[in-house]
């Protein structure tokens, strides 16, 4: 018999933990949220009989409770929704809808009207450079739009951006690096640097890219096809990436500083260390397979909202969940994984062990004496450049760094003892391995 505190032992084990109910539930392509640091922002839209009215409300992580918020007045948008988080306020922009919240005063006012939105003001890449809510393309019922357009808070006024060499695209995905706004339509890519404001075409993406992530250093991306690439933007490459498991799809990416996190799909989520070869599964948890979500990152955990579709038509049950990734490093009972150590790892492994013996030149590791795999969530390697192996271990950034030289035994201090065994290592005495025979 399964008892209540089995059951939630479970969810406890997979990471996730169910959100409470909350007070509102949006329409499924009518919601957004932002993490203000403190706090989860939700706003969207419902349909009250044959009357769409806004909706708000914030959930608190601390005390696991949601509150319902005072919406502003009812605004004329139909279609999706992007916001972001100045460090003040919430700014929600979409076709016929430009908001600002702000969760201090518990107020909202309405951003400015400008001639440069006669035309269309629901943009399909929107992206918060730190200074500026910058917009381009989208559109609706056979338009598809090809120009831009930026808010700036500080002067609470809007500014038109050059002409991109873009063709009009009414779903694009946008994402700010740092330095450049990218933007990927089905067919082109293009990137605008706002410090001189103009634009740069980039080389051809992946074809129907689902979502686009910046982790500090290359753009990631996925699309509905399970396919993953990344975008070096300072070779101006795109490289294929593992495909995504079976039953995972790109509805919610975000970076948690070491590994891409996306969520999505009948089976739930997957996470990959930049440079690994394979994807670690995570279990869907609590949420339905069919929810329609919108999500935020809060520095520690991925929570995930929003409706599911009932039988009812344009009624949305609303559900959601948190769920808190495994610490990236040695001491939990995860499977230790053998993996193939490439060519690309092997090289990768002799930068590492050059950098940490300056003024030591050496070539290929020994043939035979490479060992590579993964341990709750970090990559793990074993070569012999010199007389004894070398335990490598990659950062938080994915980055490969000498671990402990060796006097040829391996010892359990420096390498988890779950990886020794899949490698087959002989064991020698004490917490301690050598190579086998």
């Amino acid at each position: 018999m399964i008892t209540l505190k089995l059951a939630l032992a479970a969810v406890a084990a997979t990471g996730w933990q169910p959100l409470p109910a909350a007070p509102i539930s949006p329409d499924f392509n009518a919601r957004t949220s932002v993490w203000t640091g403190k706090q989860m922002l939700v706003f969207g839209r419902d349909q009250v009989g044959t009357t769409r009215v806004n909706v708000a409300a914030s959930y608190d992580p601390q005390t696991n409770r949601w509150e319902k918020l005072a919406p502003p007045a009812q605004t004329s948008g139909f279609m999706n929704l992007s916001s972001f988080w100045t460090g003040k306020e919430m700014l929600v922009w979409g076709q016929g809808t430009r908001l600002a919240y702000d969760p201090v005063k518990k107020t909202w006012r309405q951003l400015p009207g400008s001639r440069l939105l006669s035309i269309h003001d629901g943009f399909g890449a929107v992206v918060w450079t730190g200074k500026e809510m910058v917009g381009w393309g989208g559109g609706c019922c056979g338009d598809a739009f090809s120009d831009g357009v930026a808010y700036s808070p500080a002067s609470n006024s809007w500014r038109a951006l050059p002409k991109a060499p873009l063709a009009g695209d009414q779903h694009p995905v946008g994402v700010w690096t740092g330095k450049e706004y990218i933007v990927l339509t089905s067919t082109r890519a293009a990137a605008y640097n706002p410090a001189r404001n103009a634009w740069r075409q980039l080389a051809t993406p992946p074809r129907r890219i689902a979502t686009a992530t910046w982790n500090g250093a290359s753009l990631l991306v996925t699309t509905t096809l399970r396919t993953t690439a990344s975008y070096d933007p300072r070779k101006n490459r795109w490289q294929k990436l593992p495909s995504l498991p079976a039953g995972r799809a790109g509805s919610v990416a975000v970076w948690d500083g070491a590994r891409l996190l996306v969520w999505g799909g009948p089976r739930g989520g997957a996470s990959l260390i930049t440079g690994d070869k394979k994807w670690l599964r995570f279990a869907r948890g609590p949420l339905p397979a069919r929810l329609e979500p919108t999500a935020v990152w809060t520095g520690t955990a991925l929570i995930v909202w929003g409706g599911s579709p009932t039988k009812t038509w344009g009624d949305y049950k609303e559900a959601g969940a948190v769920y808190t990734p495994p610490v990236l490093g040695c001491g939990d009972d995860w499977m230790g994984e053998n993996m193939a150590a490439t060519p690309k790892v092997k090289a990768a492994l002799r930068v590492a062990y050059v950098a940490a013996h300056p003024g030591v030149h050496v070539g290929a590791p020994l043939r035979g004496q490479t060992y590579y795999g993964m341990y709750s969530g970090t990559s793990y390697a074993l070569a012999t450049f010199a007389s004894s192996p070398t335990v490598f271990r990659t950062d938080a950034r994915g980055r490969w760094g000498v671990r402990a030289d060796t006097d040829g035994r391996i010892c359990t201090n420096v390498l988890p003892v779950e990886l020794a065994k899949v490698w087959s290592l002989r064991h020698d005495r004490g917490r301690c391995y050598v190579l086998p025979r």
